[in-house]
C-alpha cells in the first residue's frame, strides 16, 4: 500500500488487517507508523519518489493499492506498482465530475479541474483488465478530513461557515464504508471502475444542520470562496453533484450501511475521540 498513513489509507489498512490479510505499507520514515505498526502491518521505508529505486523489493504481492494523493508522482507509481503483475487498485474520486444529478459508472468523465490529472490515469489503469479504479464520494467520518471545521465549529460553539449558500448536493461516502468497498474489490480480485457513494441526498446546509439542531450557518458568495480556497478548489466545493454507484453495488455485493444524517452519533464519537488523542 501507499498513503497507509494518511486519511483513507489507515482505514483501508486496518480493515484489510481485520480481514486477516497481510499488509505492507510504503511509509515514509519522518512519519507516525506506530497505529500500522500495532496492526501488525509491515513497513517499508521510503516514498513516492524513491518507489522505483525498491527494485525485487516490490514483487511477490498479490494487490497493490494506491490511497496516496500525488500528482506529481502518481504516473510513476502506476508504471512501478501497476507492472509487477498483481492486482492493482489506483484511488480517483468523483470530482471526475463537474454539476450532475446522475453520473454512474458509464458516464463519461467531465472532470472539475482539480481532478483532471486523475482521469488521465485513470484511463492509464484501466488499460489492464486487472487493474481497478474507485471513484469514493466526499469522505466524512473517524478523525474527519474535508468536513473536520464542521465538527471543529459545533464544538466550539462557532457557527458553521459554508461554502456558497449550502442549496448544492455532495457525492458523499463514510469512511468505513469505503474501506469496505477496497475490501469487496481485493477478495474478489475485481478489475474495472467502481463508484463507492452512499444515500445521502440532503443539500449541504441539511447536512450542516444535521450536526446540531441550533448550529449557526452562514453562507458565502461563490467569489468569496474563490478568494479564499482558490479557483480550483472553490469548484470543487461550489459543485452540485449527485453520483450514483448501483452497478458497484451489484457488482460487489457491497452496500453502504451510512448516510451522512443518520450517522451523526457515531461521526461525533470518532471525531471526539480523535481530537482527544491530538
Amino acid at each position: 500500500m501507499t498513503g497507509a498513513t494518511g486519511y483513507i489509507g489507515g482505514a483501508v489498512a486496518t480493515e484489510l488487517r481485520r480481514h486477516g490479510h497481510e499488509v505492507t505499507a510504503l511509509v515514509r520514515p519522518d512519519s507516525e507508523a506506530r497505529h500500522l505498526r500495532d496492526l501488525g502491518v509491515v513497513i517499508v521505508a521510503g516514498d513516492l519518489e524513491s518507489l522505483p529505486s525498491l527494485g525485487d523489493a516490490l514483487n511477490g504481492y498479490d494487490t497493490y493499492i494506491n490511497t496516496a494523493f500525488s500528482p506529481q508522482h502518481d504516473a510513476q507509481t502506476i508504471a512501478t506498482l501497476g507492472s509487477r503483475g498483481g492486482q492493482f487498485i489506483y484511488t480517483a474520486g468523483v470530482w471526475a465530475f463537474s454539476n450532475t444529478k446522475d453520473a454512474d459508472e458509464t458516464t463519461t468523465p467531465d472532470p472539475l479541474k482539480i481532478s483532471a490529472w486523475r482521469v488521465e490515469h485513470e484511463q492509464t489503469v484501466l488499460r489492464s483488465p486487472a487493474h481497478a479504479v474507485i471513484r469514493p464520494g466526499c469522505v466524512y467520518g473517524g478523525k474527519q478530513s474535508l468536513l473536520e471545521s464542521w465538527f471543529a465549529a459545533v464544538d466550539q460553539r462557532r457557527p458553521i461557515e459554508l461554502a456558497g449558500d449550502g442549496s448544492n448536493h455532495w457525492s458523499m461516502i463514510n469512511l468505513h464504508d469505503l474501506a469496505n468497498c477496497y475490501i469487496g474489490i481485493v477478495e474478489q480480485r475485481a478489475g474495472g471502475l467502481f463508484h463507492a457513494t452512499d444515500d445521502t441526498r440532503e443539500t449541504l446546509a441539511e447536512c450542516a444542520r444535521a450536526l446540531a439542531a441550533d448550529v449557526e450557518i452562514r453562507s458565502t458568495t461563490p467569489e468569496e470562496v474563490r478568494e479564499k480556497f482558490g479557483d480550483a478548489f472553490a469548484e470543487a466545493l461550489l459543485v452540485d453533484q449527485q453520483v450514483k454507484s448501483g452497478m458497484t453495488r451489484e457488482r460487489l455485493g457491497w452496500t453502504p450501511k451510512r448516510t451522512f444524517t443518520n450517522s451523526m452519533d457515531e461521526q461525533w464519537r470518532e471525531w471526539r475521540a480523535s481530537s482527544s488523542r491530538a
